[in-house]
């Protein structure tokens, strides 16, 4: 006996083009992603110079203001008169920059901070765990050195090898959170004055 059959083979479904569109759909959200937080990091930056130089600006018109008409014999008194007044309120960031570091977790590291001249930071940190995130604004919420702080964003990211995530391993995340800080000035400048810098 002889079989024959005479319907045609299933083509078998390829799941190649699915596959190609998934994996251009997930490049296309992390480089969207990506460019978004590079935009926004961008944006934060540059309100910070524009609040930098407004301050400058108004710190300028003050001292204009200040001065009679007698006492404006020429602009290198004015900019000598600026800079001894920038120089009185300035606060040396060392100790600052000593006390945040002593507040971080053993596994928290800076990547960025940034200080302007009227005592705000912002500070981006990377940690193991968000826990620790929470600890450190705990910290600092607690410390005498700042009179507000607080948490701007959190972000997970996972640690990938060559740029690519490491197969058949469980990925931890890293996260990094900014902070947004405000600085006591008188409780450092008092510590300045005593010569006790912590």
């Amino acid at each position: 006996m002889i079989e024959i059959n005479l319907i045609p083979p299933r083509k078998k479904k390829s799941y190649f083009l699915l596959v190609s569109l998934l994996t251009i759909f997930g490049v296309a959200i992390c480089v969207s992603t990506i460019i978004l937080v590079q935009l926004q990091f961008e944006k934060e930056h540059v309100r910070s110079l524009e609040k930098q130089s407004q301050q400058i600006q108004e710190l300028i018109e003050i001292e204009k203001s200040k001065l009679t008409n007698s006492q404006l014999t020429s602009s290198t008194e004015i900019l000598n008169n600026i800079i001894v007044e920038v120089d009185k309120k300035q606060i040396d960031s060392v100790p600052i920059l000593s006390q945040l570091i002593s507040l971080l977790p053993e596994r928290g590291f800076f990547e960025s901070l940034t200080y302007s001249l009227n005592g705000d930071i912002q500070l981006t940190v990377q940690f193991d765990s968000s826990r620790e995130a929470a600890y450190y604004l705990n910290a600092l919420l607690h410390s005498p050195w700042l009179n507000k702080a607080s948490l701007a964003s959190i972000t997970a990211k996972e640690e990938t090898e060559e740029g690519h995530p490491i197969e058949n391993e469980k990925i931890l995340p890293r996260y990094t959170a900014i902070y947004q800080l405000f600085v006591d000035k008188k409780y450092i400048t008092d510590l300045q004055v005593e010569g006790g810098k912590q």
